[in-house]
């Protein structure tokens, strides 16, 4: 089950690190000036709510939704447990994305800070490591 998780994990997260590489690189090479990228500050607020709620409500929100359907099963099957844990991969790594489009529209340095501190939270704690998976799998009774 790791080794898929992982593969998951992988995949999701790359192209967000490449971006991040790539972005870096482009401006140390004067491509891209600061200020290039511009964007209502409107969405500066919004941007920080929707990573607040990828990297931290989404995920919880999610696993206690899971927590309540399973309830009243005795066990609960790999292949429903393996479907828990992509949804919410897939729902928390959607942050780093939001993190590179704050670093890319200088947003300004509290809401540029917040969103990259929640995308770092969220890489970490999400990392399908096979203690937090075997953890997740003691408390939800896995077959």
């Amino acid at each position: 089950m790791q080794p898929i998780l992982k593969r998951q994990f992988i995949i999701i997260i790359i192209p967000a690190v490449c971006l991040f590489l790539a972005f870096g690189l482009a401006r140390e090479l004067n491509f891209i000036k600061p200020g290039l990228f511009v964007i209502p500050s409107v969405l500066h607020s919004l941007l920080f709510i929707l990573s607040a709620i990828t990297a931290i409500a989404g995920p919880l929100f999610f696993r206690t939704l899971f927590a309540h359907s399973m309830r009243k099963q005795s066990q609960v099957t790999a292949k429903e447990f393996l479907s828990f844990q992509r949804k919410i991969l897939w729902i928390s790594q959607v942050t780093p994305y939001f993190a590179f489009v704050a670093v890319l529209c200088d947003f300004p340095r509290f809401f540029a800070a917040a969103i990259v501190l929640m995308a770092l939270y969220a890489v970490y704690y999400y990392f399908p490591s096979q203690k937090r998976i075997d953890f997740d799998r003691k408390i939800f009774r896995v077959k």
